[in-house]
């Protein structure tokens, strides 16, 4: 019997949770288990995103279970490979902030150069004023 260690989806639409379960391989995705490892909730903060039992993860490994592609990404997160020995964590991702779209900071830079376009016009015509003749100053 292959096993494979892979999630089991919970929970309802748009709030997915997973179990990381030891399974056959050619059983369904939520159908039966061999063993039951942990859990996975993606919503949750950093540190209580994924608990395991490690020691039953190591033993499964140890054992020749393969474990998916997801679930070898949440090992490395926790320090362990795929063979089942300690590595150093790998950092979670900070997603990043969303600024406002692209339009919408063209068109707020549009609407702060337009009073300082009607200023400079408005400085530049006293000027002409004072010296209404056209002749210069200076000669």
């Amino acid at each position: 019997m292959a096993v494979c260690i892979r999630l089991k989806r919970l929970g309802r639409t748009r709030l997915p949770s997973w179990r990381i379960c030891a399974t056959d391989k050619r059983a369904a995705r939520d159908g039966r288990v061999i063993e039951e490892l942990g859990h996975y909730d993606p919503l949750l903060k950093d540190e209580d995103k994924v608990k395991l039992k490690r020691e039953r993860v190591v033993h499964w490994l140890s054992v020749g279970a393969c474990p998916s592609k997801t679930v070898a990404e949440l090992l490395a997160h926790l320090g362990l490979d795929v063979k089942g020995n300690e590595v150093p964590p790998r950092p979670w991702k900070k997603k990043p902030k969303k600024g406002p779209p692209p339009k919408a900071v063209e068109r707020l830079a549009a609407e702060k150069a337009e009073p300082e376009a009607q200023a400079a016009p408005e400085a530049a015509a006293p000027a002409e004023q004072e010296n209404p003749s056209g002749e210069d100053a200076t000669e």
